[in-house]
């Protein structure tokens, strides 16, 4: 059987992300509970505080580390710029998303900020993923083969790769494998 080295990449990408998750988590959720706790701060002041925080950590491991897309890459002062703003746009959503859920959580469930936190930081943890894959990464593919030469994507592609696209190319993907797998085994059972 063939080695699968697209699908090791993303489950490489994939806990490389959940490291960095933890460790920015761990920032994001200590502070939280300082703030709030010892300081005395309104949860969501402290929980404003502790993502920007933990943001901030977050964006640096995540392009040195997590999506490595940019390596292969000629850089550009615009390109970069537009790096930085498409990861604070995002993490600004998340901030909106986390304290939403957090408020909803306490004023509305009355429950613990705690367990809204929690909560939270799952849901913001997907969005977050799911959008830098498709936003950040997408764009520099899309850069980089423009910059290569091949042909640009259509109009509609300029923002990255839509759902769409990015399960027609996982559909590909298993069909080459699938294929290869299937020619491996008639070689090996004429």
């Amino acid at each position: 059987m063939t080695s699968k080295p697209h699908n090791s990449k993303l489950f490489r990408q994939i806990m490389r992300f959940a490291v960095v998750g933890g460790l920015s988590f761990v920032i994001d959720f200590t502070l939280l509970l300082v703030l709030t706790e010892y300081v005395g701060l309104n949860y969501l002041t402290s929980a404003t505080i502790s993502f920007i925080a933990s943001v901030i950590v977050n964006y640096i491991l995540s392009i040195a580390w997590v999506f490595t897309a940019r390596k292969n890459v000629t850089r550009t002062r615009t390109r970069s710029a537009l790096e930085v703003v498409l990861f604070f746009v995002l993490a600004v959503c998340g901030l909106f998303i986390n304290n939403g859920i957090m408020w909803v959580s306490v004023e509305v469930l009355a429950i613990s900020y705690i367990t809204g936190k929690l909560f939270a930081t799952a849901v913001v943890m997907v969005f977050n993923f799911i959008t830098r894959k498709i936003l950040i990464e997408g764009r520099l593919r899309h850069s980089h083969d423009h910059d290569q030469g091949q042909p640009a994507a259509p109009a509609a592609d300029a923002a990255g790769p839509s759902v769409t696209d990015t399960s027609s190319t996982a559909a590909s993907a298993l069909e080459t494998n699938s294929t290869a797998a299937r020619d491996e085994q008639n070689r090996a059972n004429p």
